[in-house]
């Protein structure tokens, strides 16, 4: 346990110690993926297009959130700030409640669903799978995390997916499309999670709070476009 502790903090040591100013505003970004609402609103997309694995990522981060919330409140352990002396902070000095990282759960959940969304073989999972990974290494950087908080964080978000996903292949899916509502409701998701975000909604580290702008625009355009395309093939 000593020798996990001991490469835990030298290994932090490397991540976070690698820092510029070029960096900080790189990764401060890339970080703010795996906020909670960010995922959630992503997750909430993939629904309009894909609705049976859409609501099994939906499910899979809630269900993955409290686990990870669950366990950090049996073991509280102190964060980087609180245990070293001269970390590089992006955003605020957090404390306590370190292991797992929550967002690193969230982003667990993002880089499976990028290989259930298209394939191994398509270069677009590969993309967005390392934007979440970097999303959680930033995590690291930032110095809110230790590598140990990251690695099985993004491990219970992998799995909570992969138990989800294989769940849902029971799901008469094709049955909640036959309602003329079920495409209302995941628009109308969309809708909120996206006014939620472009609306005050305070992002860590500040970096990442141009997200809160791109992803409420980008979200209101898909939802719009898949309305209308839905409306016309309903007439």
């Amino acid at each position: 346990m000593l020798e996990l502790m001991d490469w835990n903090i030298t290994l932090f040591h490397l991540m976070n110690g690698a820092n510029t100013v070029f960096l900080d505003t790189i990764m401060g970004v890339v970080s703010g993926l795996g906020d909670g609402l960010i995922v959630a609103l992503c997750c909430a997309i993939v629904c309009m297009y894909r609705l049976r694995l859409g609501v099994a990522a939906t499910l899979a981060f809630l269900v993955s959130g409290v686990l990870a919330q669950l366990i950090k409140r049996t073991w509280d352990m102190p964060r980087p700030p609180a245990l070293l002396e001269h970390v590089h902070i992006l955003g605020s000095a957090l404390q306590s409640h370190s292991f797992p990282s929550g967002h690193a759960t969230s982003d667990g959940v993002m880089v499976l669903l990028a290989f259930l969304l298209w394939s191994c073989a398509d270069w677009r999972a590969y993309a967005v799978a390392a934007l979440f990974l970097l999303a959680a290494i930033g995590r690291i950087y930032g110095g809110v995390h230790f590598p140990l908080d990251v690695g099985v964080g993004l491990m219970i978000g992998m799995l909570t997916m992969y138990v989800c996903e294989r769940w849902s292949t029971s799901w008469q899916v094709s049955h909640w499309q036959q309602s003329a509502w079920w495409w209302r409701i995941v628009g109308m998701i969309v809708v909120i999670e996206a006014a939620v975000l472009g609306l005050g909604y305070h992002m860590q580290p500040t970096t990442a709070q141009s997200l809160s702008l791109v992803f409420p625009i980008l979200a209101l355009f898909l939802v719009a476009k898949f309305w209308k395309q839905v409306v016309h093939d309903v007439h």
